[in-house]
């Protein structure tokens, strides 16, 4: 499942995490998929988890307003 086939529920669970630890375990538990974009963020990062939790709040906020 990618970032855009999730439901409301996930959704939400995804912006209410405060940190990077806290959305990469919901990425995880839930089995989302990150789009290449996110994965490029992460190439030649210092902190992958961080890298991958900007992207995610980017995208929320860029697809829902959030």
């Amino acid at each position: 499942m990618n970032l855009d086939n999730l439901n409301n529920d996930q959704l939400t669970r995804l912006q209410q995490c405060e940190t990077p630890e806290q959305l990469m375990s919901l990425i995880e538990t839930e089995g989302i998929e990150l789009p290449d974009e996110a994965l490029d963020d992460v190439a030649g990062g210092i902190n992958p988890t961080a890298a991958i939790y900007q992207f995610v709040k980017r995208y929320l906020t860029k697809h829902f307003g959030n």
